[in-house]
């Protein structure tokens, strides 16, 4: 049964507060499922993936639906995507009966198909999950968790780099890590890796910047976390899918500035969320499979952007 709990400690900076949720102009033809969100940095827009209805379902800045891309023989179930600066999609999605990364243009028109190139000797086929694209649109980072990998590519698909993601592990312990989603605020790439109750930060060239959270259930832990958001401030908003809410980070320092909603079925409580953006006037999209609902939170600084100096640091 889903309850509606209580907020979690507002001691800190404020936190996110519940405006809305997106919805379509037709209640029949409402998200299934909101595998993933996406907002654009320069329009705004909002791009919601909707597997179980093969598509891709965008809004405007202010929560108005748009237009929706419907899949077929181009791509079906999207699970993730990224937008670059000349409106272009990467979508992870299925096409031909596997697991693969599309490329579409601003009205949805398919273009080509990406395949990752050019890896290691011994590496597996790779089974991305996640997606993200730096800030120029020229780079790919790719969630493989075949390989523990994040692979660090061109708009191509040939790997440039790659972060091992299980790299102290034996055998028996690579099956126990769990990957989450990848995303990419300004210079930074996080990684959230709910086995081990962490974000990782990463520079764009992926080397290590820090380890964001404690594992734990207690209040001001993370149980498992499985996306995160850096916003222009240096805060880090971070979704617990096991804890169900929304925890606010300091990168400097790694402390916990308070707990946010929580399990319940009430406007703005959390039930087993997928995925979280945050867009530049500082709202907030998380989406989750419960009834498909994509919330919409304000109070928030806006997404961290790119320093002037050190872009590609």
């Amino acid at each position: 049964m889903i309850a509606a709990g209580a907020a979690g400690g507002q001691e800190g900076p404020a936190g996110p507060v519940y405006v809305q949720r997106l919805d379509l102009p037709v209640a029949a033809d409402a998200l299934l499922s909101s595998d993933s969100v996406t907002a654009d940095p320069a329009t705004g827009e909002v791009f919601v993936c909707d597997a179980r209805r093969d598509r891709i379902v965008v809004f405007d800045a202010e929560g108005l639906f748009r237009h929706q891309i419907v899949g077929g023989d181009a791509f079906g179930a999207p699970r993730d995507l990224a937008v670059d600066p000349e409106g272009r999609l990467v979508v992870l999605a299925t096409r031909g009966g596997r697991t693969t990364l599309v490329e579409l243009d601003f009205d949805g028109l398919f273009l080509r198909e990406v395949e990752l190139g050019g890896l290691p000797e011994g590496a597996a086929a790779p089974n991305p999950t996640s997606l993200a694209l730096s800030p120029a649109g020229d780079r790919l980072y790719v969630v493989d968790v075949e390989n523990l990998v994040l692979w660090i590519s061109g708009r191509d698909g040939a790997v440039a780099g790659s972060v091992d993601l299980g790299r102290e592990l034996d055998e028996p312990e690579r099956r126990n890590r769990f990957l989450g989603r990848v995303d990419v605020y300004g210079d930074r790439v996080l990684v959230a890796v709910p086995s081990e109750g962490q974000v990782w930060i990463y520079s764009l060239a992926g080397e290590l910047r820090g380890r964001l959270g404690s594992k734990g259930t207690s209040r001001c832990q993370l149980a498992a976390p499985n996306a995160a958001a850096l916003d222009e401030r240096g805060n880090a908003l971070v979704l617990d899918q096991q804890k169900m809410l929304m925890t606010v980070w300091t990168l400097s320092g790694n402390r916990c500035q308070g707990e946010h909603y929580g399990i319940g079925a009430a406007p703005g409580f959390l039930y087993f969320p997928h995925d979280l953006a945050l867009g530049a006037r500082g709202r907030a999209y998380v989406a989750q499979g419960f009834e498909g609902r994509v919330q919409v939170y304000e109070g928030l600084p806006g997404a961290a952007r790119v320093p002037e100096a050190g872009r590609e640091n």
